[in-house]
């Protein structure tokens, strides 16, 4: 089973867009990546004189921000209402928020964590992350995962969740029609980046559902940048709507919460890469000792000297069962509690999501985190069109792939007009257009390798 089969029904049919709806929902995303793209350049033009680089999270320009959390990676502020550098374009009476700061890993694995895909994506993403359950589905998808930008998505997508405690105490359930986009691509000054842009979208196919149900308002965007010294710097801009000071405090506090969520993308990556490797152990080799070489130097992990002893005359038979914690859940050989690394695992079924707690060995840890997030991205999206393939042919489909019921273009998850890099960059006018060969290049370079938690 997967995070999709236990989604409620989805009150709306999949989507058929009219041309000038799909240019909409792309003019929005666009536009909401072009302004954050101004905003971090913005942020990177206040260098630090000292260093000659961005200012440090926690010392942006307290003439325009406002610093309302921060911790050892990551600050938040919000702008100051008499800022003469504030952001007019931020809709209605929505105040911006920012949250800046690194993370301690590779740009591949922030994006691998981070990537939504299809709907079980966004779930697993919002349950582990962001400890928030949601419902709902794909309404329509313009662009998904490709060779050269397997993290690569654009949709529509409708979502519904309960607000956390005590915001639940003041505010009605809320449901979304978001439109979204994320990948990767160059940027002008030629920095490789990630990027994540959500935006609320108004369509007559997905009228307001009856009370006591809100229709929710939700934009932000979010760009990752891989540093020189191997970390990832994060970006994230939010336009949030004001209403009360009470309300106001609430919301800071669930935002950061939800902010701290996108730092644990590497947690979500290695767990994605250890799930991976559990659906794939019975292909994948399996070694008692491993050496991995990088630039540095070479890394190396085998059993000690005690896993032995734990194959006794009782316990040589190996278990079938991930939950033995003796006993490797990847290569099935008996280990001691020096050699155990222990990890939770999302198994969805009827109810919601049980914590499946399995421990493998210091080899096996290894051999997972050095899987390379691009390659299983791209392996995940062919097995999830294997399976589109095998039910399209099971059963026939009520509308055609291009005229539905009203004669207008249908886009389904199954199928879609990939949007490649240098498309996305066309219609951004303040980026220069690239080619996809200098995206693939930079988007396979070598990283500094994980070291496991002994």
């Amino acid at each position: 089973m997967t995070f999709g089969d236990r989604s409620r029904s989805s009150p709306f049919e999949p989507l058929h867009l009219t041309k000038t709806q799909l240019q909409q929902c792309q003019d929005l995303t666009c536009q909401l990546l072009d302004r954050t793209l101004r905003s971090y350049d913005e942020r990177n033009e206040c260098v630090d004189s000292h260093l000659s680089a961005p200012r440090h999270h926690a010392d942006l320009d307290r003439n325009r921000w406002k610093q309302l959390k921060t911790q050892a990676n990551v600050s938040l502020y919000a702008e100051r209402s008499d800022s003469p550098w504030r952001d007019f374009h931020s809709p209605g009476s929505n105040s911006s928020l920012l949250a800046v700061g690194t993370i301690h890993d590779t740009l591949n694995e922030v994006m691998f964590g981070l990537e939504t895909p299809d709907f079980a994506a966004i779930q697993l993403r919002a349950e582990t992350l962001f400890k928030h359950p949601v419902d709902g589905a794909v309404l329509a998808q313009f662009a998904g995962p490709t060779e050269t930008d397997p993290f690569q998505f654009m949709g529509i997508t409708w979502m519904t969740g309960q607000r956390s405690w005590p915001l639940n105490l003041v505010t009605q359930p809320r449901d979304f029609i978001l439109a979204s986009a994320t990948g990767v691509m160059l940027h002008t000054n030629g920095d490789l980046i990630g990027y994540e842009v959500v935006h609320s979208i108004d369509l007559p196919q997905c009228p307001p559902l009856p009370k006591p149900t809100v229709r929710g308002k939700i934009m932000y965007g979010v760009i990752y940048t891989q540093r020189d010294d191997g970390d990832v710097d994060v970006f994230v801009q939010m336009h949030v709507e004001t209403r009360s000071p009470l309300h106001d405090k609430l919301v800071v506090a669930e935002v950061w919460e939800s902010v701290l969520g996108f730092w644990n993308a590497p947690s979500l990556s290695e767990a994605k890469k250890l799930q991976w490797c559990l659906n794939q152990k019975n292909a994948l080799s399996w070694k008692s000792e491993v050496t991995l070489d990088d630039d540095s130097s070479g890394i190396k992990a085998r059993h000690c000297e005690n896993c032995p002893n734990k194959r006794s005359s009782t316990t040589r038979r190996r278990s079938t069962h991930l939950s033995d914690h003796n006993t490797c859940a990847l290569c099935m050989v008996q280990i001691c509690s020096s050699c155990r690394v222990k990890r939770t695992l999302k198994e969805p079924d009827e109810n919601g999501n049980l914590d499946l707690h399995i421990a493998v060995c210091r080899v096996c840890m290894l051999f997972v985190q050095h899987q390379e997030p691009t390659e299983i991205a791209l392996d995940n999206q062919k097995q999830r069109e294997a399976r589109q393939n095998t039910e399209s042919k099971s059963e026939k489909k009520k509308y055609s792939a291009f005229g539905g019921e009203w004669g207008l273009p249908m886009f389904s998850p199954g199928r879609y007009p990939s949007i490649s890099v240098s498309d996305l960059l066309r219609m951004i006018n303040s980026l220069s257009d690239v080619g996809v060969n200098q995206v693939q290049r930079a988007s396979k370079r070598k990283m500094q390798p994980i070291i496991p938690v002994g």
